[in-house]
Parts: C-alpha cells; structure tokens; sequence
C-alpha cells in the first residue's frame, strides 16, 4: 500500500489534487487491480496440485483461502479510503458492503489510510521479477500474434541462489498462470529458436516460437521490414546532413525530422534484435 498511500499533509499541501488523484488511480488501477487481485485469484479457487506456491501448498487449504481474502479485504478498505475524498458517494457505499463493515459507521469518518512504516523488501523485490517475467512473456505473445487462449512455453533463465531463480523457483506457477504459459525454470536458454527478453539480475526469458508462428516466414518479414527502414532512414539521414535543409526549413519541421530518426534508429534496433533472437542472424 505504501506506493499509494499519500499522508494527509501531502493530500491537501498545495491543494495538488490533481497529482493525489492520479496518484490513487494509478495505485487502484495498475497494481491493485492489475497485479495483486490477478495474484490473488488462484489462493482464491479451490487448490488444486498446481497450488501457487510452496507456502501455500503448506498451509491448509481453507487457511490459505481464508488469508487470501483477509488482505484483499484490508486492501480494498485502504483503497476506498484512499479514492474517498475524490470519489466519495461511490466509495462509501461500496465500503459498507465489505465484510467486516460496523453497521452505522461511515467511511468519510474513517481514519485516513496511514503509510506503512516498512516494508518487505525482499517480498516486493521477488515480485517485481515475478512481474518482468510476466511482461515479458505478454509482450512476446503481443509480438508475434499468439492467440490469447493459446498457451506458450517459456523458459525462465536465472543462475542457481540468485534473486531472480528464486522468485523463479517459488512462484513459476503464478508466472504461468498469468501469461498463459507453461513455465520451465533453467540455467541457460534453449537452443531451438525462440524470442528473448532479458530481465534483471541477469535473467531472462525465452519462449520457443515453432508450432505458434511460422518461423522462416516471419524471419523473411522482418528482414524485408529492417531492409525497408534502412532505406528510409537513410534518406532521412542525407536529409538532416545537407545544411541547406537543416538551414532553410522552419525549425519545427527540422526538430520533426529529428524525433523521426530517433525512433527509426530505435525501431530498427528492436527489429534487428528480434532477427537475431528468432532467426540467429
């Protein structure tokens, strides 16, 4: 909660209601919502022996449930009282209807969310590549077209005792849950052709893209792609390079061309990168 969490003298300095508001939207939209309840959802179901976690396959089934829903609760209470003041007709009547609620008590006299004074760092740290892993994973199924109800293999690669193995080790089930994929945790990448991305801590992830895409058709796409931008980046390139251009024209319309080849230089080493992870050259 503490990344979301505003002190109240921090709220109202300045009246920056602005910032707060996106402050919580943020908080309420893309980790509570995106992240921790999409985490939470397979403590939710009945376990089954892909339970998420070792932890959690410690625990007694109802427990683990029953601690599952405990926090989400907690969350969703500070949540609430953190969008009140900007949001408060909605907010109070869905914070009357969490379970736990005192009949007769009202969220806009609750007390103000207050910042946890630490952290699990450790904890967070372990997400967080638990997190780049599934992005990881989402953008290359976004790359290549792959099906949403189509799961992928992925090989998540970490040396042994690090950070990123262990995050690895302990939630490989949630990774795969939430990119849709089935996931292997090693200590190098497979030879067979595959995309890549590379994760903090000196992991990464490869997913084997033979039987999901064509592979020799979409390395012949890409290669004609980078070959087209090559050309177009060299004449834009001429262009910024004869003074009586860069001289004569309006400013904007040279800063234009400027912010054009920047990406294009850009563009083309994502797709040269792509080449090289799919097709090995």
């Amino acid at each position: 909660m503490g990344g979301g969490t505003w002190t109240e003298q921090e709220r109202t300095a300045g009246l920056r209601m602005n910032e707060y508001a996106e402050s919580a939207r943020r908080f309420v939209w893309n980790e509570l919502a995106d992240w921790y309840l999409e985490a939470s959802k397979g403590r939710l179901q009945v376990p089954t022996a892909g339970a998420e976690s070792a932890a959690a396959r410690a625990r007694p089934d109802s427990a683990d449930r029953d601690v599952a829903r405990s926090v989400l609760v907690h969350a969703f209470d500070q949540a609430l009282r953190l969008l009140h003041p900007i949001v408060p007709f909605i907010t109070e009547s869905l914070w009357q209807r969490l379970p736990g609620h005192v009949d007769g008590t009202l969220l806009t006299r609750a007390a103000w969310p207050a910042r946890a004074e630490a952290a699990d760092a450790q904890a967070v740290a372990a997400f967080e590549h638990v997190r780049a892993a599934v992005v990881a994973i989402r953008q290359v199924r976004s790359d290549n077209a792959i099906a949403p109800g189509t799961f992928v293999d992925a090989v998540l690669v970490a040396a042994p005792g690090s950070e990123p193995r262990a995050a690895f080790d302990a939630e490989s089930p949630l990774i795969g849950r939430l990119a849709r994929a089935k996931v292997t945790v090693a200590d190098a990448a497979p030879a067979e052709a595959a995309a890549h991305a590379v994760l903090a801590g000196g992991a990464s992830v490869a997913v084997p893209l033979a039987g999901l895409i064509d592979v020799a058709k979409e390395c012949a796409k890409l290669r004609d792609e980078r070959a087209a931008l090559e050309k177009q980046l060299a004449a834009l390139e001429g262009r910024l390079a004869n003074a009586g251009f860069t001289e004569r024209a309006p400013a904007a319309v040279v800063e234009g061309e400027r912010r054009k080849r920047d990406e294009w230089v850009l563009r083309r080493g994502q797709l040269t990168e792509r080449v090289r992870a799919l097709c090995g050259s």
